[in-house]
């Protein structure tokens, strides 16, 4: 009897944490996290997060990773026909280059400085209709005039902005 007793003692807290930890919610417990944000830009960060991943094709944005970002539907009308602007001018902290097209293309984007030298390069990729709009970070550019070619892989599309960083 005493053995069964014993048995019942030991097996019940075990059972107990068991039923108790089916009641947490779904949310991630970090031990150190940060955010920080600003007029055009939000960062977040958790220590211990190993692989963070953020593909997408034209609409869609898949991730992996606890930090999700935050899911923004805008009011904005997608506009016709293909074009690139790139804005403000003069700028600052960050540029913002917007593209959208209806025919899936490829770009690549240039920084050049005055005397001709690629500074950064990045490409771009839209599998179908698209609108890509996102700030790019300049404060670490050093003022003065910069060109900003963007230019199609398949070569039908070439623009070229000249802007300055103040």
């Amino acid at each position: 009897m005493i053995k069964g007793l014993r048995i019942i003692l030991f097996i019940f807290p075990v059972l107990w944490t068991n039923l108790q930890s089916q009641q947490l919610s779904h949310q991630v417990l970090v031990p150190l996290a940060g955010l920080a944000s600003g007029t055009n830009v939000s960062y977040s960060q958790t220590v211990g997060e190993t692989a963070v991943e953020v593909t997408g094709c034209s609409f869609y944005i898949f991730t992996q990773g606890f930090q999700q970002p935050d899911i923004k539907f805008s009011d904005e009308k997608k506009p016709e026909g293909t074009n690139v602007e790139v804005y403000p001018n003069p700028v600052h902290d960050f540029l913002t280059i917007e593209m959208y097209g209806d025919v899936a293309r490829a770009y690549i984007i240039d920084y050049i400085n005055m005397a001709g030298r690629v500074i950064r390069s990045e490409k771009k990729e839209f599998c179908s209709i698209y609108w890509y709009k996102e700030p790019q970070y300049v404060k670490d550019l050093v003022s003065g005039f910069y060109m900003i070619r963007i230019r199609s892989i398949d070569g039908l599309f070439n623009r070229t902005f000249r802007i300055e960083k103040l």
